[in-house]
């Protein structure tokens, strides 16, 4: 299939349009079990001393510091950086959980696994699973058993450069150039593969876990393979590409929520 593409708001409009979707009224969190920074969404980011920008080689994560805080926390890894961010909220009774490093930047991850981003020079706006037939899962996709197949969908947000007349145009024809953000929807077929569990070191601790491959057959004619690391109720690592040609994201739980 082609990718769908359709002209999004400006830039600003879409970090406003994200903001809006972060709820607004947290959870009891302690009534889950877990620790979370119970404050504004941004607030949290004066926490930890971590970011995960576009800044070339920055390793911001440690393991000290994730040991020394009271949050539920990932080791998180962007392009050619790694930093330590925090959980700052919960929905659907602890299925969404989205955090947030120094630089502002959301990662949202539903039922362990990446499902949207904000911050970044291309976002996730939207991934989900659905079954071969077009149904609902029974379970989350990453949780299924071995040899499971599945279809997956991803609404993926990238700046799109385009030429604006300035508004004195008519008599300097002076233009300038905006990047607006696009969407574009991928879709695949996904085939999970899964080996019998294994030690595997986690920042925090080392458990037995479960190494899986997802195996995307794109349907512009691309592949990508998305590692995962899971137990039989949660997802605990994971290296995933979000697209074909998109960006690499990976994640580790330093402390569990």
């Amino acid at each position: 299939m082609t990718s769908r593409s359709a002209s999004r708001r400006s830039g600003a409009n879409h970090r406003q349009s994200r903001a809006r979707h972060l709820p607004g009224i947290r959870r009891s969190l302690t009534l889950l079990g877990i620790t979370a920074c119970a404050v504004s969404v941004s607030g949290c980011a004066q926490i930890v001393a971590s970011s995960v920008g576009d800044a070339f080689g920055k390793d911001d994560f440690e393991a000290a510091r994730a040991s020394e805080l009271p949050y539920a926390s990932l080791k998180f890894l962007h392009g050619n950086n790694t930093a330590l961010v925090v959980l700052a909220t919960l929905e659907d009774e602890g299925r969404i959980a989205r955090f947030e490093s120094q630089d502002r930047g959301i990662i949202e991850l539903r039922d362990g696994v990446l499902s949207a981003t904000s911050g970044f020079t291309r976002d996730i706006a939207d991934r989900h699973e659905q079954s071969t037939t077009g149904r609902a899962l029974a379970r989350p996709a990453w949780l299924m058993a071995d040899d499971s197949r599945y279809r997956v969908s991803v609404s993926a947000l990238s700046p799109y450069p385009r030429r604006l007349e300035r508004a004195d145009a008519a008599s300097s024809g002076s233009q300038h150039q905006d990047d607006v953000p696009v969407m574009q929807v991928h879709e695949a077929d996904a085939h999970l593969r899964c080996e019998a569990a294994a030690p595997h070191a986690l920042p925090l601790a080392e458990l037995s876990l479960q190494h899986c491959t997802e195996t995307l057959a794109w349907d512009d004619g691309h592949t990508t393979t998305n590692e995962i690391w899971r137990d039989a109720t949660r997802v605990w690592a994971a290296d995933m590409t979000a697209w074909p040609d998109g960006p690499r994201f990976g994640w580790e739980i330093a402390k569990a929520w």
